[in-house]
């Protein structure tokens, strides 16, 4: 009989990043250094895998793979293969606590609902100019599906893990969103403190016990995330960029992308194919 997992939907918070139909390339390996980052895929062509651990995976023409965050990888490439992909984030969820749950890619089973609306999808992306408002929402569907199906096949002791991540955040979720509202602003730890209604130090350490990093940590890796999707989706110059992702200036922001990323916001920008915006406005 059909199980609820208590408070697993309200920890689920869904961030589409990217998605298009296009050629897989070594931009897609660099995509890594996002370590937040899920990656649900299909190959239009056989020939596509993924290096990883000694191991290689070779990305499905019949079924959805999906790639979890904090997995390191190389694309491997035997020839041009076309890739219908989804980016996108579980805010609420912690990379290293994922990584336990799921250490490397998975094959979904099939689903005639899901693989069908993934079919749609996969050609309404390939169509269209621009991911507005239904689109996204008809993709974070897709995307809710793909995690339900992830459940049905996990294991009891996974599971549990999974309810421990959902009840272990769940007096955090108003944090992380305000986080992600005012990524623009200052953001110390008095001021989230204040939004969890703690004190200061009592914040700090259930943060570092939910989160499994320090506020200001968590902060950046939100703050890095939030400008790959600009550099990726919009034209704004480097320092606009900087400015909008919370950034001081375009210098201390250059340093710690390249420190997080592996290269320079404009090497990012330059090696990445054009990606459709999901409704970001430029102005």
């Amino acid at each position: 009989m059909p199980v609820l997992i208590p408070g697993l939907t309200d920890s689920l918070h869904v961030r589409l990043f990217s998605a298009g139909c296009i050629p897989l390339g070594d931009w897609w390996t660099h995509t890594d250094h996002i370590r937040s980052m899920w990656r649900l895929c299909r190959a239009e062509e056989e020939g596509a895998s993924l290096l990883y651990d000694s191991k290689s995976y070779e990305i499905p023409t019949d079924r959805f793979a999906l790639v979890p965050p904090g997995l390191k990888f190389k694309a491997h490439l035997e020839e041009v293969v076309e890739l219908f992909f989804i980016h996108f984030e579980v805010i609420s969820w912690p990379t290293a606590t994922v990584q336990s749950v799921f250490p490397e890619p998975v094959t979904l089973h099939a689903d005639e609902f899901r693989d069908q609306l993934g079919d749609e999808l996969r050609r309404e992306v390939c169509q269209a100019d621009h991911l507005g408002f239904v689109l996204s929402c008809r993709l974070k569907s897709l995307v809710h599906l793909v995690m339900a199906s992830l459940e049905q096949d996990l294991s009891e002791e996974k599971l549990a893990l999974i309810r421990h991540i959902a009840d272990g955040r769940r007096d955090l979720i108003q944090v992380l969103q305000f986080i992600d509202r005012h990524i623009q602003e200052p953001l110390d730890n008095a001021r989230l403190a204040s939004i969890a209604q703690t004190s200061e130090s009592c914040f700090i350490r259930r943060f570092r016990e939910a989160m499994g990093q320090t506020p200001a940590r968590y902060v950046q890796d939100r703050r890095v995330a939030q400008a790959s999707e600009l550099l990726v989706c919009t034209d704004y110059s480097i320092d606009e960029v900087a400015h909008r992702s919370g950034f001081a200036n375009r210098y201390y922001f250059s340093r710690v992308f390249s420190e997080r990323v592996g290269r320079p916001p404009a090497r990012y920008r330059k090696e990445r194919p054009v990606a459709k915006p999901f409704g970001i406005q430029q102005g």
